[in-house]
């Protein structure tokens, strides 16, 4: 419940970070604006509300993320591209046996973290056990793990693509370092922005993913 609790703020401090990089809305506006909006609709529709937003918020968050993603991979010239980029650039390392601690990346410090992020989302996540044992059987309430654990590895494969194809957008001119984004964590809002503004509604899309996304934990508490 405590973690939960600091989870919020740095989940709410996030999308409000790439609204702020589309629209003039300041950060404080954009943090004050999401906790109302979600205590209102929390407090109007109860659990009803909270199951029924996570449905449409879930697929705001995958929708949008997968459409810049496309997108940009066929402006790349296709996902071999983007793979092909990533390799030279030494993005893909699956298999880094280096025990040292003081590496970011490594297959130990991967699955060892990895690890411990599944068993707490699944068994010890406040949001996730309030949605579990809401449910009538617990037959039921395993089926729903099972294939909550398969949706995960979906979204996170197209999270993860996402951000082999912002390195190899900016793979010859990083923004943060050349001055164009204030923060490293503006890149993907500046990505929409500056690759895909001209289509219509892409911007607005990708925020309402970035919102949905950090909604849902947000309104179980």
């Amino acid at each position: 419940m405590l973690a939960s609790f600091v989870y919020m703020g740095i989940g709410l401090y996030a999308p409000s970070l790439a609204l702020s990089s589309v629209t003039s809305l300041p950060i404080w506006g954009s943090v004050v604006l999401m906790g109302l909006i979600c205590s209102f609709y929390i407090t109007i529709g109860g659990v009803k509300a909270v199951v029924y937003a996570d449905v449409v918020q879930t697929l705001l968050m995958f929708v949008g993320v997968l459409v810049v993603t496309v997108l940009c991979c066929y402006q790349l010239g296709g996902l071999t591209n983007v793979w092909t980029i990533a390799e030279q650039g030494g993005r893909i390392q699956f298999f880094n046996m280096d025990p040292s601690p003081f590496v970011r990346h490594t297959f130990w410090s991967t699955q060892v973290l990895g690890a411990y992020m599944a068993l707490s989302m699944v068994g010890f996540n406040q949001p996730q056990f309030q949605r579990l044992v809401s449910v009538k059987t617990l037959s039921l309430s395993q089926s729903l793990c099972t294939l909550f654990t398969v949706g995960l590895f979906i979204v996170w494969g197209v999270f993860y693509l996402s951000g082999l194809v912002a390195y190899a957008v900016y793979r010859d001119c990083d923004p943060f370092t050349s001055g164009r984004i204030a923060k490293a964590d503006q890149i993907m809002p500046y990505l929409v922005t500056d690759k895909l503004n001209h289509l219509p509604g892409i911007s607005g899309l990708f925020v309402a993913a970035v919102y949905g996304g950090v909604l849902r934990p947000c309104e179980a508490m």
